[in-house]
């Protein structure tokens, strides 16, 4: 990818998640009168569930029709009607995917025999290695954001990434201030801090053309050795704890 930032529609997303949708879908591939194309294209639902992906984070929630996705897939619409019932459920299974995606690669990287703080250093590096696909997420997330008509579920879909990130970073700050690995630094001031920062650097990103993302993503982990080193005098910790 020449600029990282840029998002481009490639329809080749692995999605961790997909053995979930296709085991919902089970129930309908049994019954009579299903799509021609259920029985003859193996894993349907996960390619049209990464281009749905691709097309909405390209383009935005409004602007992308079923019709769209049929054409960047070879699908007709019947099938994809029949794996999700409509725009608003398939747009929640993509974000869904995306989510379980990113969470994946940070699970793969764990090393529970390394220091707590190492945890949010992985948080990073999977910013980092799954850039595309956490950028496409942010995206589509703002661009859902300003739609009139929002649905409870897609709100749940989207919260579930910035849920899990915060228990994660928790987790791992709260981990390191109990065995004395890191400064008592203020755990939710410090996990809030880290996420907003994340979030600025993909809309900077959006937003200039020639900003360095990466760069920025890997600039912030001098930053929190600095902040979250134990023998850090107390006067200049973030927010310290009493």
């Amino acid at each position: 990818m020449e600029n990282e930032q840029e998002l481009p529609v490639t329809y080749t997303i692995f999605a961790p998640n997909c053995l979930s949708m296709r085991q919902r879908a089970a129930g309908k591939l049994n019954r009579v009168g299903r799509p021609k194309q259920a029985r003859a294209c193996v894993d349907a639902d996960k390619k049209i569930c990464s281009a749905a992906l691709d097309l909405f984070a390209a383009r935005n929630f409004s602007a992308v029709t079923i019709k769209d996705i049929s054409c960047a897939t070879g699908f007709n619409t019947a099938l994809i009607y029949y794996y999700f019932g409509s725009k608003e459920d398939l747009f929640q299974q993509a974000v869904t995917m995306a989510v379980d995606r990113a969470f994946e690669q940070f699970r793969m990287s764990r090393d529970a025999t390394k220091p707590p703080q190492e945890a949010i250093f992985d948080w990073l590096d999977t910013h980092i290695r799954d850039y595309a696909t956490i950028a496409k997420l942010i995206k589509i997330s703002i661009d859902y954001a300003s739609t009139a008509d929002r649905k409870p579920a897609i709100d749940r879909a989207i919260r579930q990434f910035y849920d899990q990130e915060r228990d994660a970073l928790r987790a791992a700050l709260r981990a390191g201030v109990v065995t004395g690995t890191t400064a008592k630094v203020d755990v939710d001031a410090i996990a809030t801090f880290i996420s907003t920062y994340l979030d600025g650097v993909f809309v900077r990103a959006m937003v200039l053309k020639d900003f360095k993302p990466i760069e920025a993503i890997a600039g912030l982990k001098p930053l929190l050795i600095e902040l979250l080193r134990p023998d850090r005098p107390a006067g200049r910790r973030m927010r310290a704890q009493g």
